[in-house]
C-alpha cells in the first residue's frame, strides 16, 4: 500500500540536509531533525514528526537518526542511504517491504532506517484501533537482544526490553509498529522524549490506547551493523570499492574504499584490512579517514580520535552526490535459476485465470554467475550490440532497426526489445551493449528472460526489482516469445523462492524467500547434480503446445495438473524448511510427471534413455525449464549414488556435448558491479 506521507527523522540539522539532499527530487518526502540538535530517542523524534507536519492519511516514519558510527565508509550518507547490490538504498528497499503491508488508508507505521524485515507480510493483522506490533516467535538468543511480547488473544499483557532468558519461545519485536490516527494525534500532547521501543509500551500497557499485536510465521532481517558486515553483504573477493575515481587500485583483501576524488592520488595500494573513505567539507577539501575493517569508531575511541563528531556536520553531500553520480559503463551480472516446481503454472493465461506458485532457486555455474551485460557509452549517437558468447557484433544506425525486433531467431533481438521496452529513445546517447550468457542455449535454466531483466538494468542503470520484472514480460511480448514470469524472478532475486500470483489480468507476484534448515542443505550439497543432456530446445515450441492443451482442457484435466503443480510448489517449500530431502525429492519426480502430462514433448527417447542409464540411483529428476532438452536436476539416493551417477555418465555420455556443472545457490542475484 502507498504511503501517502513518508517522513525520515534525524539526529540534528546537518544530519536532515544531508538526507535533503539524497532525497531531492522525491515526492511526498520530508526529513524532520530532533530539536535542538539534541537527540530525543525514537518516540520523542516520532512526536516531534507528528506536532511539526500532521500528516493526514496514510503515513510512514522511518527512523534514520544514526551516526553509522560502526560503518564509516557510509556515515556521510547515513546507514539508510547505503546503497545495497542493487544500486538502491536501504531505504529503498525497507519502504518496498513495508509498501506489501495491508495497512488502513490513514495511520501512522513506524520502522527502522538501518534494518530490512523479510516477512510473511500478508499475514500481517493490524488491530482496528489503537497501537498494533508485529513479532515473531525465537528462541532466547533473539529475546536477550531485542524486545519481546506478551500476549493473549493479539493484546498486549505485557512487554519486555532484551528480558535475560535462558530457554523457551519468544514473541520477537521486529521494529514494525503501526499506529491509529486517533492514537497518533493523542500523542502530540506527549513530551519530546523517550524510547518507542521501550517508554512507549509502558505508557500503552497503563491505558494510554489499545496495544495490539500482530503475530508472523517468521522474520529474516538484513542489517549491516559493522564494516565487516558491508563487506560481507556488498563485497566481492572481499573487497568493497564504491565510488572510487581513482582507476588504480591495489587491494590485498578486506578492504572497503568509498567516496574517493580522482584528485586523490594517482593510484591506491591498501594493505590487507586497511579501508579508505574520503569526506567532502566546504567547497573544495577532501578529509581522509584511513582505518582498519574491524575498529569499531563506536566503543573504541576512533570516532573521538579522528574528531568525527565535528566533521560530519560540516561534509558537503552536493559535492559527495557529485562523485556518485551515474557511471558511463555500467555492468550487471545475475545468475541463472533452477525450477523446482510449479513451472507453466506462472505462464499467461494460466495465471490470469488460475494464479501461479512456483519454487526456484538461484543458481551459479562454475562458481560465478553465468549471466553478464555490459552498457557504456559512445561518442556518436549509434547503438553497437556485441554478444560476447556467439562471437557477433552489429552497429545499429537507425530508430527502425530498433523497432524490427520481432523475429527471436534474430540475435539482436532481445537487445532491441529491451531498448524499446526501456523507452531509450536512439540518438539520443550513443551506447555499446556487450551481452554473456556463458551456458549452453536452450538450457533450460531461464536464460534469455534473465539476461533480457539483465539487459534492462544495465539500460536503466539501476536494479529496480518490480520495474525490471514487468519489463521483462513485456520484453517477451515485444518479441512475441511468450513465457511466464518465474524466470526474471529466478535470477533478480538471489536464494531460494516461492513466488505466488492470485488470478487477474494484472499479475502481481508475491516472494517469500525460503530457509533451508541446514539438514536439507547438507542433503542438498552432496547428493544433487546438474548435468547438460547435450540436447537444444526452443522453449516457445512446448508453450504453445501446453497452452492450446490447457484452453482445450480435456475433461478438466489440464486444471487439475495446474492445481497439482502448484500444490506441489507449496509442499516442496515445506520440505527444504524441514530438512525433509526425501519429501524434496517426490514434490520434484510430481512436477517432472505433470510437465510430461501437460505436453509429451516435454521429455523424449534421448532423454528416457538417460534416465534408464541412471535410474538405481536416483530419489528424483527432471529437465529444468519447459523440458524437451537443455539441463537435467537429479537428486541422488545417497551421496555414494551421485558419485556412481558421475562415474556412468562420464563412461558413457549421451552425447559429445552432455558434461556435469558445478552449482551453487546464489544469495544475491541480479546486482551491478
Amino acid at each position: 500500500m502507498k504511503f501517502d506521507n513518508i517522513i525520515i527523522t534525524a539526529a540534528n540539522a546537518a544530519q536532515a540536509n544531508g538526507y535533503r539532499a539524497q532525497l531531492k527530487g522525491r515526492e511526498n518526502f520530508s526529513v524532520i531533525p530532533d530539536p535542538g540538535d539534541k537527540r530525543v530517542g525514537s518516540l520523542g523524534a516520532t512526536v516531534n514528526a507528528l506536532k511539526v507536519l500532521e500528516p493526514k492519511g496514510l503515513t510512514l516514519i522511518c527512523h534514520s537518526g544514526g551516526d553509522a558510527r560502526r560503518t564509516p565508509a557510509y556515515a556521510a550518507m547515513g546507514k539508510a542511504f547505503v546503497p545495497l547490490k542493487d544500486k538502491r538504498t536501504m531505504l529503498d528497499h525497507i519502504i518496498e517491504a513495508m509498501e506489501r503491508l495491508t495497512l488502513p488508508k490513514s495511520g501512522v507505521l513506524i520502522c527502522c532506517g538501518d534494518v530490512i524485515p523479510y516477512l510473511d507480510y500478508e499475514s500481517v493483522k493490524i488491530s482496528n484501533s489503537g497501537v498494533t506490533g508485529v513479532a515473531y516467535p525465537d528462541g532466547p538468543w533473539q529475546a536477550q537482544r531485542h524486545g519481546v511480547y506478551f500476549e493473549e488473544n493479539g493484546k498486549v499483557t505485557k512487554f519486555l526490553q532484551k528480558p535475560k532468558v535462558e530457554e523457551g519461545s519468544f514473541l520477537i519485536d521486529t521494529g514494525i509498529m503501526f499506529i491509529d490516527s486517533k492514537t497518533a494525534k493523542k500523542m502530540e500532547t506527549l513530551p519530546i522524549a523517550g524510547d518507542i521501543y521501550e517508554e512507549f509500551p509502558k505508557m500503552l500497557l497503563k491505558g494510554f490506547a489499545d496495544f495490539s499485536v500482530s503475530v508472523v510465521p517468521t522474520c529474516e532481517f538484513f542489517h549491516i551493523g559493522s564494516s565487516r558486515e558491508l563487506l560481507k553483504f556488498l563485497g566481492s573477493d572481499g573487497k568493497l570499492v564504491d565510488s572510487c575515481a581513482v582507476k588504480n587500485l591495489t587491494l590485498e583483501g578486506d578492504n572497503i574504499v568509498t567516496n574517493v576524488p580522482k584528485t586523490y592520488a594517482e593510484s591506491i595500494h591498501l594493505k590487507k584490512g586497511e579501508c579508505l573513505t574520503c569526506l567532502p567539507v566546504g567547497k573544495s577539501q577532501w578529509v581522509e579517514l584511513k582505518y582498519h575493517i574491524d575498529d569499531n569508531f563506536k566503543s573504541d575511541g576512533k570516532w573521538e580520535a579522528n574528531n568525527l563528531g565535528v566533521i560530519m556536520p560540516k561534509v558537503n553531500h552536493e559535492r559527495l552526490l557529485k562523485l556518485r553520480e551515474r557511471p558511463k559503463r555500467v555492468k550487471v551480472v545475475a545468475p541463472v535459476r533452477i525450477d523446482f516446481a510449479g513451472g507453466w503454472s506462472d505462464t499467461p493465461p494460466i495465471c490470469n485465470l488460475e494464479g501461479g506458485t512456483v519454487l526456484n532457486m538461484a543458481v551459479d555455474l562454475e562458481g560465478r554467475r553465468p549471466i553478464e551485460v555490459m552498457v557504456s557509452e559512445r561518442k556518436d549517437s549509434f547503438i553497437k550490440i556485441v554478444s560476447k558468447d556467439l562471437g557477433k557484433r552489429r552497429l545499429i544506425k537507425s530508430a527502425a532497426e530498433v523497432a524490427d525486433h520481432s523475429d527471436p531467431h534474430d540475435w539482436c533481438a532481445l537487445v532491441k526489445s529491451a531498448l524499446t521496452v526501456t523507452g531509450f529513445k536512439f540518438g539520443s546517447r550513443g551506447i555499446d551493449i556487450t551481452i554473456s550468457a556463458d551456458l549452453p542455449k536452450g538450457s533450460g535454466m531461464g536464460t534469455s528472460s534473465i539476461l533480457g531483466a539483465a539487459t534492462i538494468a544495465a539500460i536503466l542503470g539501476e536494479v529496480d526489482v518490480a520495474k525490471v520484472a514487468a519489463l521483462t514480460l513485456e520484453l517477451e511480448r515485444e518479441m512475441r516469445t511468450g513465457g511466464g514470469w518465474q524466470d526474471q524472478f529466478g535470477g533478480l532475486l538471489g536464494g531460494i523462492k516461492l513466488l505466488r500470483s492470485v488470478p487477474g489480468d494484472e499479475q502481481k507476484v508475491d516472494v517469500e524467500m525460503i530457509a533451508a534448515h541446514e539438514n536439507f542443505i547438507s542433503a542438498f550439497k552432496s547428493r544433487s547434480l546438474l548435468y547438460f543432456t547435450g540436447q537444444k530446445r526452443m522453449a516457445r515450441n512446448i508453450l504453445r503446445k501446453v497452452l492450446g492443451f490447457y484452453k482445450e482442457n480435456p475433461h478438466g484435466f489440464a486444471k487439475i495438473l495446474v492445481d497439482s503443480l502448484k500444490k506441489d510448489a507449496e509442499a516442496a517449500a515445506l520440505a527444504i524448511r524441514a530438512g525433509d530431502i526425501e519429501a524434496f525429492a517426490r514434490s520434484i519426480n510430481n512436477y517432472w510427471r505433470d510437465k510430461k502430462l501437460l505436453d509429451p514433448g516435454s521429455t523424449n527417447e534421448r532423454v528416457e534413455a538417460m534416465i534408464e542409464q541412471i535410474k538405481d540411483h536416483l530419489s528424483a529428476v527432471t529437465l529444468t525449464g519447459a523440458g524437451g532438452g537443455g539441463f537435467m536436476f537429479m537428486i541422488a539416493k545417497s551421496e555414494e549414488d551421485a558419485k556412481a551417477i558421475r562415474r556412468e555418465f562420464s563412461k558413457r555420455p549421451p552425447s559429445k556435448w552432455s558434461r556435469f556443472y558445478d552449482f551453487a545457490i546464489d544469495m544475491t542475484g541480479l546486482a551491478i558491479v
